[in-house]
């Protein structure tokens, strides 16, 4: 078996990089046209619940007006109060019925059905598939290569009877694309190992020695960075969260909100946003719950209309924004503790953190009404007896990255901008727009009280 020089490997390996790549690319095309088919399925939904809305409208129009004409002309002024509610009654419908609730409602982990594990096991191993149909397509054979084989077509072996031959190729062409539909990442940790280190001690001697200072630069040589633009801004889906339609009458604001609570969802933090949404509206049969839930892995969820009052603080709701990050970061010495992991993640992720400030500094530059401190955890409400969201939440690193982020944006001016066209959708404003950003450079200035010493 011949020792195969270091750049014959380096050659099949840079084949495989690129192959896993291919693979890469293949597998973020059919997510994004996923999303793509997920967000038009939205944009549908909306206009359809719009389109029903008019209807209803209309109908009560028509119901309205045919009930006048019949009425006396005395009896008119009494008919048109009796279908029209004031303002007041709107505005103040049912918030004692609607805030009890308790402060940690916990839900574990459901188990699967087949046809989810099914689905899930497809997700997975469809990457493995598709790297073993670019190793088929590509001819690649990286253990043979590795050992400085020979590789003959398949079906000279089989002509020749060499069976084992044939199986053993095709076992390496299998680990080839098990390898590739890993990701391009293994391919490049691999070839770095390699040139950092010598195959064999008779690798060794074809190679030309490297100075000490030269092995000393390329080790701590500066790797580039893979977001050289931080905090900048990014695409926000929003269209009234979830059923807007059902709160275009009830749970109106008084006026715009002035202060954020942040909270967690105490759920397992594996749960995906349909069990929360379940929660809230058919669970507890709300109309309304938090105005936005951060997930895990970062995805923003609006959930209840950010117009209207929400159902998260009792006592608090008729002036403030909820945002809840998914998970129970409690730890204690009750039954709701997550302190061994049952309910998941024991802190936020990294990505959910970085989510979640993005939003509260949009909400801050989308209602100039917000005071100081213009965001509290839950716990620290008056009337509040819950430990939401968390001892183990990192209260001030949100507060820091938060005020980083508000930092930034008011010093771009494409991000302002960004920010005006987002205000002109609906379902934002309990009354007419507010001018935005006339003193914004200041007032993003201004840091954060710390609420939360504690943390």
């Amino acid at each position: 078996m011949a020792i195969p020089s270091l750049d014959v490997i380096l050659n099949g390996l840079a084949v495989a990089a690129g192959a896993a790549l291919l693979v890469e690319r293949f597998i973020e095309l059919l997510q994004s046209l996923r999303e793509r088919a997920n967000h038009m399925l939205l944009q549908q939904q909306h206009e359809a619940t719009r389109v029903q809305q008019i209807e209803l409208s209309l109908e009560q129009a028509n119901d309205l007006h045919q009930r006048v004409r019949q009425a006396t002309s005395e009896d008119r002024l009494s008919v048109l109060e009796s279908a029209l509610p004031s303002p007041a009654q709107a505005v103040t419908d049912t918030h004692e019925n609607f805030e009890r609730h308790s402060a940690i409602p916990c839900i574990p982990l459901p188990e699967y059905s087949q046809q989810q594990m099914r689905l899930k096991a497809f997700l997975a191993l469809s990457p493995v598939a598709v790297g073993i149909v670019v190793a088929a397509f590509f001819e690649l054979h990286l253990l043979a290569m590795f050992r400085g084989e020979a590789v003959y077509p398949a079906a000279e072996l089989l002509a020749d009877g060499k069976v084992g031959g044939f199986f053993y190729q095709v076992f390496d062409t299998l680990l080839s694309g098990v390898l590739i539909g890993g990701g391009s990442q293994p391919v490049h940790i691999l070839i770095k190992f390699l040139t950092s280190r010598q195959l064999t001690v008779a690798e060794q001697t074809r190679r030309e020695p490297a100075s000490a200072n030269e092995e000393e630069r390329q080790v701590t040589k500066p790797q580039p960075q893979m977001n050289p633009e931080p905090y900048q801004w990014q695409p926000l889906t929003y269209l009234g969260g979830v059923q807007p339609a059902t709160l275009e009458h009830v749970h109106q604001r008084r006026a715009d909100p002035d202060q954020i609570v942040v909270h967690h969802t105490a759920m397992h933090s594996q749960l995906g946003f349909d069990a929360i949404v379940d929660e809230f509206l058919k669970r507890k049969k709300w109309l309304t719950g938090y105005h936005a839930v951060i997930m895990p892995d970062g995805t923003i969820q609006p959930f209840c209309r950010w117009d209207r009052t929400g159902n998260h603080a009792a006592g608090h709701n008729h002036h403030t924004l909820g945002i809840a990050f998914h998970g129970n970061f409690h730890q204690g010495t009750d039954r709701f503790s997550n302190h061994d992991g049952r309910y998941g993640n024991l802190r936020p992720t990294p990505e959910q953190l970085e989510a979640g400030a993005r939003l509260i500094a949009l909400w801050t530059f989308l209602y100039p009404s917000m005071r100081e401190p213009f965001m509290v955890p839950h716990r620290q409400l008056d009337g509040a007896q819950t430990v939401c969201p968390g001892n183990r939440f990192p209260w001030q690193i949100l507060v820091d990255e938060v005020n980083v982020y508000r930092g930034h944006w008011c010093r771009q001016a494409g991000v302002l901008q960004a920010i005006r066209r987002f205000a002109n959708r609906d379902y934002l404003y309990a009354t007419a727009r507010p001018t935005l950003f006339p003193e914004v450079a200041q007032n993003a200035q201004t840091t954060t009280t710390d609420t939360d010493k504690g943390d």
